[in-house]
């Protein structure tokens, strides 16, 4: 799910690069101030005429035009990049033997794909392997697998290193000792978790837990409770850390189930059919319920020259040219969205609700339209 941020324009919502400074005309030839209806593909914008029209979407979001927040075309407002909330994400990667042949290479292309999509831009990922090389270190310590192979870095930048690491390694591990593999995953990301952002680990296997002993801290470490525990209490910290899995071929659907409803996050299985296809999608799956439904508030409005109570959420539909509007809801009782702070605020937050439906669409666009009057519940 993009966003955009609107803002400068007359009369009509004016999308035509993803950065733009200053003034801009409607794409579709009508000059800003005009009053015309075009609007660009890529934002989906449109005037009031076909505004609601892309479809289905209840739980805060207004099936209405632009007129409901400018009804005399006087409103003025120009596109900037929107700035979502970081994520920092630790994949934890499974490297066991059962991974060899074709499912580790098709794996292995699906998560080229994914780091190199420029829809995951902006990332911050940390990338480890398990299970580890046998060495000194007591095999079920979860501090041997806090330190990643690859350091958090944003995407793109940091998928050159990640990749190399893949190339690099062979499917040759013993036992799926997810135990100590995920536990250390979750120390690194609560070290990492900042007040306003968002940490999250993301295991993918082709197993269940298999080791590395009988007993782990007075633990089985084969217990699917004992793990599901584990990202439970990583879920609960102030700062949480929300812990997804990605099944590959051969997983245990229950027990991945099983971790991510325990970690507040999601359990997506690869199928045989297609591996590096499904697997690509499922990292895309995983990156959009992962990224936080929060937006830095603009700098216009941060300085004073746009106020917060011109401020509008609207939203396109993927494969839609008709936006919709989002309202604004303080008690979020039935959808839309708030601010963190009446005065002043600092970000703009989508009630969980509304949230949880967009996230379902990853073609779908948010933009933040600033300079009309907000519409309200």
């Amino acid at each position: 799910m993009a966003i955009r941020i609107v803002f400068g324009c007359r009369a009509v919502i004016c999308v035509i690069a993803a950065t733009i400074v200053g003034g801009c005309a409607a794409s579709g030839g009508a000059a800003a101030g005009s009053g015309g209806g075009g609007a660009s593909a890529d934002a989906g914008a449109d005037d009031s005429s076909s505004a609601g029209t892309g479809g289905g979407w209840d739980g805060g979001v207004i099936e209405a035009g632009l007129g409901d927040a400018d009804p005399d075309g006087s409103c003025d407002y120009i596109v900037e990049q929107g700035k979502r909330t970081p994520l920092s994400l630790y994949i934890m990667y499974d490297k066991s033997s059962s991974m060899v042949g074709g499912k580790w290479d098709s794996a292995k292309a699906g998560m080229q794909a994914f780091l190199e999509d420029p829809k995951s831009d902006g990332i911050i990922v940390a990338f480890n392997l398990f299970p580890r090389d046998p060495d000194s270190t007591p095999a079920c310590d979860q501090l041997a697998y806090k330190t990643p192979k690859v350091a958090y870095g944003a995407l793109p930048g940091n998928a050159a290193p990640i990749l190399a690491l893949l190339a690099s390694s062979t499917p040759d591990g013993t036992g799926t000792p997810i135990y100590p593999a995920l536990g250390g995953a979750l120390l690194a990301a609560h070290d990492v978790a900042k007040p306003g952002e968002s940490s999250a680990v993301l295991l993918v296997t082709d197993g269940e837990p298999q080791g590395p002993a009988s007993t782990c801290a007075g633990v089985d470490p084969n217990d699917p409770q004992v793990i599901a525990d584990m990202a439970a209490t990583a879920a609960s910290w102030p700062l949480p850390v929300y812990t997804y899995v990605i099944g590959l071929p051969g997983a245990n659907q229950t027990f991945a189930n099983q971790v991510a409803t325990a970690g507040k996050g999601e359990a997506i299985l690869v199928g045989a059919t297609d591996v590096q296809l499904e697997f690509q999608q499922a990292l895309a799956a995983v990156l959009g319920q992962a990224l936080p439904c929060e937006f830095v508030i603009p700098d216009k409005v941060d300085q004073g020259e746009i106020d917060p109570g011109n401020v509008n959420v609207i939203y396109t539909p993927g494969g839609s040219t008709a936006f919709q509007y989002v309202y604004q809801d303080a008690t979020c009782s039935s959808g839309g969205w708030h601010y963190d702070d009446a005065s002043p605020p600092t970000r703009i937050i989508l009630c969980p609700s509304t949230c949880e439906q967009l996230k379902q669409d990853l073609g779908g666009t948010v933009q933040i339209m600033l300079g009309c009057k907000t519409v309200v519940k």
